[in-house]
């Protein structure tokens, strides 16, 4: 049994919400959210890729049922506004977990007593940014693809490693599932921090590397990767 006060910051999408049940579900753990976009604010798939990927991901994570978190939820235009940093104060948790929001400042940080872990999906140490597992897709580099968990500072995704967690890739996977199994790596990963209070081995990553900055992955560009890695686990 262990007995953490979370606050996780994050956007209300599916994958997300996987994330939430975890935490929630984990013996001990009471886990406050934030929302950071506007209540109404519903993500929608608007492509062909898009739209298999959230099938698939509301078939696994939840078997094509909705889930609605019954934690006691904020919601916020603005992560780094006064408003928000005042209400991490006001709940002051033992640890912040961020998955999915923008750049935090170096007042959020504060707030959480430098104590705010953010969830990567891909290998930091090689893809820092967004869409780290097409970018490390596209440069034909399969070996890694998986999740970084990681202390959070004033320079993006460059806090100190947690975890790092490579995926292992299987004949059958497809592109579009890829979102799945990095989100449940990073869960798993989450999880045995929060079990053991924040013991792990801090010397393992003394020398991390920095890797590469990538911002968004250019949607013509898609296609013709997906296609890459498909060909790739067909052939495993």
């Amino acid at each position: 049994m262990f007995d953490l006060r979370i606050l996780l910051l994050t956007t209300n999408t599916i994958h997300h919400k996987y994330l939430i049940k975890k935490i929630t579900e984990s013996d001990g753990n009471n886990l406050s959210i934030i929302y950071c976009h506007k209540k109404k604010f519903r993500s929608k798939p608007n492509n062909t890729f898009e739209k298999k990927q959230y099938l698939y991901e509301r078939s696994k994570f939840f078997n094509n049922k909705y889930y609605k978190p019954k934690n006691k939820i904020y919601y916020t235009d603005d992560i780094n506004s006064n408003k928000t940093i005042n209400l991490i104060k006001k709940l002051n948790p033992n640890y912040g977990i961020l998955f999915g929001t923008k750049k935090v400042s170096k007042k959020v940080i504060q707030a959480f007593k430098n104590k705010l872990l953010n969830i990567h999906r891909g290998i930091m140490q090689k893809y820092r940014g967004l869409d780290s597992e097409l970018w490390a897709i596209y440069n034909k580099d399969f070996k890694n693809l998986g999740a970084t968990i990681h202390f959070v500072n004033e320079f993006l995704d460059k806090g100190k490693i947690i975890s790092e967690k490579k995926l292992k890739l299987s004949k059958s996977m497809k592109c579009f599932q890829l979102r799945y199994y990095t989100t449940v790596l990073s869960a798993d990963e989450i999880l045995k921090f929060l079990k053991y209070k924040g013991r792990y081995n801090k010397n393992k990553y003394l020398k991390q590397k920095v890797g590469r900055y990538y911002s968004t992955f250019p949607s013509d560009k898609l296609l013709t990767t997906c296609k890459m890695f498909d060909n790739f686990c067909s052939n495993i």
